[in-house]
């Protein structure tokens, strides 16, 4: 059975010889050809009245070399010249698959010499494409893609290719090492073992490999230690974040997602402390042990809008709005009609369940209206709107919401 598999391959081997043999007699005669029509035509051209020079023999032979059947480098970036296209058509049309993957396979190995590493990549690709039977063939395919993907950054496409060339050929000493070094690579350090180990057990001296195993175990303690670090510091930042809701519960005051009578909370609930877009801003209790919040002020009129960093729960709303509107202040740069001060302005909270408005009591604190039991505080930032008394604005703005309550 082994001595027919070998005659099999060496009939093969025989067949893409023969073929390649068949090839470079055709680019042989498709370069005697132009050569033939360059002299026709230059038969054909009147001879020049003065002998050339140098130069200009120089210029001509130039241009002559400059022939798609001449070039050391092909820029794949470009459309091919026709002749080119013709040439690497010869090339690739063979009918046997083994054949054509060698070929996008040599070419491959060229552009990864040159360091182009991603037109090697497209070479190997090809390669691959072309389903050849030959199970090592395929392995180094996917082995040196691995390579040309390793040295491009892409280590997790890398590393696929490993596996792949594995699968063809499951002691494939490169694809081996060169997996190793993908998952080094992506700190996977757990992994880095399982594939030195898989390399030793074929080559237990192998250096590279001892050596990677040894250091991806060190540096796999370091991790776990950082690891150990990391979950510790963020135990004690949910600890606080917990008893930061357990404070604010006991307020009476009510977080969107989360009841007053919940037993547990879920650690995505924490969230609802955050500030969006609003730097380090964040409620918190303070050296007194008491609340403050970042809240936010909203003008429907102008569509605008203040953020009030530290609004410390047992302050007035009075007394923010005296320092942001009061006689002593210049008004903001769009109240143009200079209609918004401390004694025109009336604060309300929404409850969008009921589609209700709640006018607030300007000498009433923070934690008066936030412990309302209609008031849910969204994202960590307790909004209100504020309009002027009297306006068309307001007047309009009241009738979009079924009932006008007092928070009082």
């Amino acid at each position: 059975m082994a001595e027919a598999k070998k005659a099999m391959a060496e009939a093969k081997k025989a067949i893409a010889e023969q073929k390649l043999k068949e090839l470079r007699r055709k680019m042989d005669a498709d370069f005697d050809k132009y050569l033939a029509d360059t002299i026709a035509r230059q038969k054909k051209e009147p001879a020049p009245e003065v002998e050339e020079t140098d130069e200009e023999w120089e210029e001509r032979l130039d241009k002559l070399m400059r022939h798609p059947a001449f070039a050391k480098e092909v820029d794949f970036s470009k459309p091919l010249h026709p002749a080119m296209e013709g040439l690497m058509r010869l090339k690739y049309e063979d009918e046997d698959p083994t054949a054509r993957a060698e070929s996008f396979k040599d070419d491959g190995n060229e552009e990864f010499k040159k360091k182009k590493y991603d037109v090697a990549i497209d070479n190997y690709t090809e390669a691959i494409k072309c389903e050849c039977p030959d199970r090592q063939l395929n392995a180094v395919l996917y082995s040196n893609r691995a390579a040309a993907q390793y040295f491009q950054g892409n280590y997790r496409s890398a590393m696929h290719d490993c596996i792949f060339a594995r699968k063809f050929n499951s002691t494939h000493m490169k694809a081996i090492t060169k997996g190793a070094q993908c998952c080094m690579e992506m700190k996977r350090y757990n992994e880095v073992d399982r594939w030195c180990s898989a390399g030793l057990m074929m080559e237990p001296t192998n250096e590279k490999l001892l050596e990677m195993r040894l250091k991806a175990a060190k540096l796999l303690k370091g991790q776990e230690r950082d690891q150990r670090k990391e979950d510790s510091k963020d135990r004690q930042e949910q600890a606080k974040e917990m008893k930061l809701i357990r404070e604010i519960q006991s307020r009476g005051i009510q977080l969107a997602g989360l009841k007053l009578t919940d037993s547990k909370i879920h650690p995505s609930l924490l969230t609802n402390l955050e500030v969006p877009n609003a730097g380090n801003a964040k409620v918190h209790v303070d050296t007194d042990n008491k609340l403050v919040w970042p809240v936010l002020f909203m003008y429907p009129e102008h569509t605008q809008t203040d953020y009030v960093e530290a609004f410390r729960e047992d302050v007035r709303f009075i007394d923010h709005i005296e320092n942001m509107f009061g006689a002593h202040v210049e008004p903001a740069p769009w109240d143009t009609d200079k209609k918004y001060k401390q004694d025109t302005i009336q604060v309300y909270f929404e409850d969008k369940e009921k589609e209700t408005l709640y006018e607030v009591d300007s000498n009433a604190t923070l934690n008066q209206v936030l412990s309302h039991k209609r008031f849910i505080v969204q994202f960590g930032t307790p909004s209100f709107i504020l309009l002027i008394k009297g306006s068309r604005c307001q007047s309009n703005f009241l009738k979009s919401y079924k009932n006008v309550k007092s928070a009082s």
